[in-house]
């Protein structure tokens, strides 16, 4: 009998936890309603800005007038903040009588540089940054656009935090707080409130997304659990997308931009409002030849890498395009989006590398918000179109028994074929009880369904003829109650049911202290859990080579020797645990200087192996071992032999401390400075001899960046320049995940960008010049190592110099200049 991929038994339902959160807004105060006007310094309206209540959802924005209305607000003393690009953010007290309407006018003094920005991501709601109980980095619109090129991962270089890992000319990788692999999923990425990730192997979305740059108005970063309020997979942070609103970003913008490298890309986006209705269309086609190298496969490595044709296409190629339909009622908002994307290039994986063909990603996704309540019900689906496994290929290829067979036929053989669906729906409310102590309270449900197929190949539909279908819901709530005028405490708590595994709780707790305004003092503990992915579950290639068999694991295994006595028992899979407890301090001192910094420690338990050999009938010396089933029926291949049997399984404990920090200081209106600051400790690691891969940080110990930015400064013919720089270090760090094994070198890289505004032609020009200067180990003299596991170079150096390149992943190409130069026109 081979591994069958069945459901494990459920927990009882917390229907008790539900209905209560169901009924707690019937103890909500009465309301009245916040009527006014914004203007700037000099007494003109401003339109767009943004206006929201502390501690709700509730916001609005301007009108071309100024004027705003906000209904249902909660009677008492609330806290009202208006914030615009360019403008100091204000926050006053008002007093709302439960139905009456109450009236306010904002002055706003100009500030292109926004140090106490609003935030959504931590809480799930609007608060200020420096009140957020998290490290949390917010991208806005002013960065974005000023971004030279294809995308907006290059503002995450500066992201509180954030290991980011350039693994192509236009492709990256992210993580947060270490345990990072070739194929990491312990971030979660949300893009509008979707979950944005591959059902079929549960990776984040990221180069695939649909959504251009033109459209991006926001990033955030959320760095350490976020288990609490998003579930499974946000075990070591969330980056949130969030796109423009047409009625808040009318208008028409086109950008085109060429660089080195053949680069070339193109966005245009087109937004307007008619009455209560609003509409929005972006589109991007993005083409460059990627820097390239070679590995070797196969016994002794004497394989070379091959593609169709005899050669890889290192072409990165993108066209994404998107779209929406808004109507608005007063406060509220339904919107219903779409958008689609297809993507060429070439990925890492754990065993090798992926020639990405054709790869389609795509969304529907009706939403709903107002200042009490959100809604969402979207579908995603990625498919991997001509995708093929570059290393089986090559394999294959070179085999004597593929003789004659043609390039198309051998692709076949070696492709992953996929088709992941993801369907979700959400449902989110938050109101105010002033009986207990004015506490905040936020609550929601979510449930989601994957409906996967690999069309009968490589995962366990191959088995059953049938799709897989996973099911999974949770619900999740967190109060805020001021227990004193300067003391608040936080509790979150989330529930996940998924049908592969025990149900999940994810607790979450702190304090936070004010003791005076815009100062703040943290103290919190969360857990959170990283939930096995479709791959880990439901692989299954029994013939993957003629003495060769995968598995996913929801059975367990059993290892036994030649004589019968029991070596090894692996159980079913179950999440991979982190318990974290956090301090932290936020400042905004003087106006001017921002500071955020952090200190935790992370007790992580029962970690998620790669893909390993837990039986081996071929090992010499009496070591052969033999792997059985959930049934206790040894395995054995379509062939009817006994092979070598691949699975994954928990192992292992480690303790994490570390440190986050990141200052912003405003010079002036127009010149700002940034500075961020990483330190990782692992210690006090359990993992059995030969398994250490599990546990393995791959990533520094130590990074920092400096940064500073230049706006509106003055020029000729009523124009304005723009620049700004980017000085990067990250210290050299032992990577090893699945096949890609070594030291990844120091290096220390400069990024510039420089443009020029026009406002009588509504363009702006601008170069951007990524890897300008780097220091690093000499990239024409790769490592060499003493060791198999490659952790020892024997020859290393180290050099500066204009145009050089760096590794930032192993086995994949070293990185060198990039040069963007572009226009953006915006009507």
């Amino acid at each position: 009998m081979i591994p069958r991929s069945t459901p494990r038994p459920r927990r009882r339902s917390p229907l008790l936890l539900a209905l209560l959160l169901a009924l707690l807004p019937a103890l909500a105060a009465a309301q009245g309603t916040v009527r006014g006007t914004v203007a700037g310094d000099q007494g003109a309206a401003l339109a767009g800005a943004q206006v929201t209540v502390a501690g709700t959802r509730l916001a609005t924005s301007t009108n071309a007038q100024g004027a705003f209305t906000l209904a249902n607000v909660p009677a008492g003393s609330q806290q009202l903040r208006v914030s615009l690009v360019g403008y100091r953010a204000s926050t006053q007290t008002v007093e709302v009588r439960a139905g009456e309407e109450t009236l306010v006018a904002v002055a706003l003094a100009q500030n292109p540089v926004e140090l106490d920005a609003m935030v959504v991501s931590a809480s799930r709601r609007a608060e200020r940054i420096t009140e957020a109980p998290a490290t949390v980095t917010r991208i806005g619109p002013e960065v974005l656009e000023n971004a030279v090129g294809n995308s907006f991962v290059g503002a995450l270089k500066q992201a509180k935090g954030l290991d980011f890992i350039q693994v192509g000319a236009t492709a990256v990788a992210i993580n947060a707080r270490g345990f990072n692999s070739s194929f990491n999923n312990r971030m979660l990425m949300m893009e509008d409130g979707r979950i944005a990730v591959l059902p079929e192997n549960g990776l984040p979305v990221g180069q695939f997304t649909a959504t251009p740059k033109v459209d991006l108005e926001a990033l955030e970063v959320i760095v350490g659990p976020g288990a609490a309020l998003y579930g499974a997979d946000a075990s070591n942070g969330v980056l949130t997308l969030q796109t423009k609103d047409p009625r808040e970003y009318p208008g028409t913008t086109v950008e085109v931009t060429g660089g080195n490298r053949s680069y070339k890309d193109v966005q245009l986006r087109h937004a307007g409002v008619f009455g209560n209705w609003g509409y929005k269309a972006a589109g991007e086609f993005q083409d460059a030849d990627d820097w390239s190298n070679e590995l070797r496969y196969g016994t002794g490595g004497v394989i070379p890498e091959v593609g169709v044709g005899g050669e890889i296409d290192w072409t990165a190629r993108v066209a994404r395009g998107s779209g929406a339909v808004v109507r608005y009622f007063g406060d509220a908002r339904l919107e219903l989006g779409g958008g689609i994307s297809r993507t060429d290039g070439v990925g890492q994986t754990n065993v090798g590398r992926n020639q990405l063909d054709g790869w389609i990603y795509n969304f529907a996704q009706a939403r709903f918000q107002s200042p009490r309540w959100y809604a969402t019900a979207y579908r995603t689906q990625s498919k991997a179109g001509d995708s093929y496994a570059i290393n089986r290929f090559s394999e294959n290829r070179a085999a004597a028994a593929n003789a004659g067979k043609s390039d198309e036929e051998i692709r076949l053989m070696s492709d992953w074929p996929s088709d992941g669906q993801l369907y979700a729906a959400e449902i989110q409310n938050n109101f105010s009880v002033p009986a207990l102590l004015g506490s905040r309270f936020v609550w929601g449900v979510q449930g989601r369904r994957d409906v996967v197929s690999s069309d009968r190949q490589w995962l366990t539909d191959r088995l059953t003829g049938e799709d897989i279908n996973i099911d999974q819901w949770g619900v999740y709530g967190q109060s805020e109650t001021q227990l004193l005028p300067r003391l608040q405490l936080l509790l979150a708590g989330r529930y996940d049911n998924h049908e592969n595994y025990d149900a999940q709780f994810s607790p979450k707790a702190g304090l936070v202290f004010t003791p005076v305004d815009g100062h703040t003092l943290r103290a919190t503990y969360n857990r959170a859990f990283k939930s096995p992915t479709t791959l880990q579950t439901n692989f299954f290639i029994p013939d993957w080579t003629a003495a060769i068999s995968i598995y996913g694991n929801t059975e367990g295994f059993t290892v036994k020797n030649a004589a019968g006595t029991t070596v090894a028992t692996y159980d079913p899979l179950v999440p991979e645990r982190n318990e974290t407890w956090e301090v932290g301090y936020k400042g905004l001192v003087g106006g001017r200087l921002f500071v955020d910094v952090a200190g935790y420690r992370s007790s992580y338990e029962d970690f998620l192996s790669p893909l390993a050999v837990i039986g081996n009938p071929f090992a010499a010396g009496g070591a052969a071992t033999f792997a059985y089933d959930g049934d206790g029926t040894l395995i054995k291949n379509p062939a009817g032999l006994t092979p070598v049997v691949l699975t994954y399984y928990n192992l292992g404990k480690a303790t994490l401390d570390g440190v986050d920090a990141g200052v912003n200081y405003v010079l002036s209106p127009k010149v700002s400075f940034a500075g961020t600051f990483s330190w990782l400790d692992l210690k006090d690691v359990e993992v059995p001899a030969g398994r250490e891969e599990a546990t393995a940080l791959n990533a520094p110990a130590t990074k920092w960046s400096l940064g500073t930015n230049l706006n509106d400064l003055g020029g000729f013919r009523g124009g304005a320049w723009l620049g700004g720089a980017t000085l990067r270090h990250v210290n050299g760090y032992y990577f090893r995940s699945g096949i890609n094994m070594g030291v990844i070198p120091t290096f220390t890289t400069l990024d510039l960008n420089v443009g020029y505004k026009l406002p009588a032609l509504n363009t702006t020009l601008s170069v951007g010049v990524s890897n300008l200067f780097t220091c690093s180990q000499d990239d024409e003299a790769a490592f060499t190592y003493s060791d198999a596991l490659r952790t020892t170079p024997t020859n290393k150096s180290r050099r500066c110099g204009l145009g050089m390149k760096h590794q930032e992943m192993i086995n994949m190409p070293s990185i060198g200049t990039m040069v963007f130069i572009g226009a953006r026109y915006h009507i």
